[in-house]
């Protein structure tokens, strides 16, 4: 039985599930982005995998409920067992739900909707995984497919929020004016200084009346010039790891 993935106010069992927990989940879910939350938030974390992402928004956002959806048996009985053994277990909701075939008029509109979506890069994942996960992006299920549908879900000032690779924000920002959305939080992650890997972005719909609203634009370096965790990524993550 492998040893659970303990963090400050929860633990993370990942016996079953075929994408265990990593730097991108962590990142995601301690974001302290600025944009603000209803004190009654509901959170839909798509894709939730273990749950980290659910727990750490559940302790974040104390008088939220989180709504977690996952189609992955596996991930679910992991997630299932994580929410359970939690103190958080009152606010976090989990589905076996596709986010593709989700009906809008089945679920109250969301505040927030966030996601570790799938996308796939060469080399990284072993083969059997790589396999699944480019069967999962092409089935539809990734940051470009998030843009195009998750408004029907949300709130009107609702916001949805995710991590992808740096390489992909320029085609990422095309799809967003198409689908109506203004890019409000920007957060550039680099491995190493001057390495960009991956962004953290949130984004609004575009609303005529709101006239000019700045980006919000940081960036995270993880790993300082020796290759140590840098004091960055600590003060990122001190809420929740250990």
């Amino acid at each position: 039985m492998d040893k659970p993935f303990n963090l400050k106010q929860f633990a993370i069992h990942q016996e079953h599930t075929a994408q265990r927990v990593g730097t991108d989940a962590l990142l995601l879910g301690a974001w302290s982005f600025v944009h603000s939350l209803p004190e009654q938030a509901r959170i839909l974390d798509v894709g939730t995998g273990t749950g980290i992402v659910s727990l750490m928004m559940a302790q974040r956002f104390a008088g939220a409920q989180v709504e977690a959806w996952e189609v992955d048996a596996g991930a679910l009985k992991d997630a299932e067992r994580n929410f359970a053994l939690s103190s958080f277990a009152p606010s976090l909701h989990l589905h076996s739900q596709d986010y593709l075939t989700a009906k809008p008029e089945d679920y109250p509109t969301f505040d927030l909707i966030i996601s570790n979506p799938p996308y796939y890069t060469e080399g990284i994942l072993p083969e059997d995984a790589r396999l699944s996960l480019a069967r999962h992006v092409g089935e539809g299920l990734s940051p470009e497919m998030l843009l195009r549908t998750a408004a029907v879900l949300l709130a009107p000032r609702g916001a949805l929020a995710f991590i992808s690779p740096a390489a992909s924000l320029p085609h990422l920002r095309r799809i967003a004016v198409e689908s109506g959305w203004r890019l409000s939080e920007l957060v550039t992650i680099y491995s190493k200084p001057h390495e960009p890997k991956r962004t953290l972005t949130l984004w609004c719909r575009l609303v005529a009346t709101d006239g000019y609203i700045p980006m919000h634009c940081t960036e995270l370096t993880l790993q300082d010039e020796l290759g140590a965790p840098s004091a960055a990524y600590r003060l990122w993550l001190q809420d929740y790891l250990l």
